[in-house]
């Protein structure tokens, strides 16, 4: 969760800085897909799904990575919470545009990718979109 990841984001780019020089930083987040029953689709909530939130939306890619550390973890300190309607979270569809968004997101081509993904939700699991008619499975492209 998000106060978890503010609290922690200056141990984690420390430790990552401490072991090598070669590294690359990024940050998103995700919460679910905008449509319901993930989230609530009526105007106000749509607009407003919680005090101080912003608008629901699958992925957000708000840092591409780069080498700058102090960057990192203000991205984290400046973010903020969205909501949705139902407890699992569209974490799987997140970490699918993570990797397959390699111009957007950053990713160098000879590196190894590691994603941290911290939540304090389950995720959907396959299935879990056919009561919108959602039977395909993730098509794998980006869509950020």
């Amino acid at each position: 969760d998000l106060e978890n990841m503010r609290r922690f984001a200056s141990d984690i780019s420390n430790a990552i800085v401490g072991l090598t020089s070669n590294y690359r930083l990024g940050y998103g987040s995700f919460v679910d897909k905008p449509m319901m029953p993930f989230v609530l689709t009526d105007a106000e909530k749509v607009l407003f799904p919680c005090m101080g939130c912003k608008l629901p939306y699958a992925f957000l890619n708000s840092l591409p990575l780069s080498d700058n550390a102090a960057n990192f973890n203000a991205t984290i300190n400046a973010d903020t919470i969205s909501g949705n309607f139902d407890t699992p979270e569209g974490t799987l569809d997140a970490m699918v545009q993570a990797a397959v968004c390699k111009t957007q997101i950053g990713w160098r081509s000879n590196a190894r990718r590691v994603l941290l993904v911290a939540t304090d939700a389950r995720s959907h699991v396959a299935g879990d979109g056919k009561v919108l008619g959602i039977i395909r499975q993730n098509d794998g492209k980006c869509h950020l």
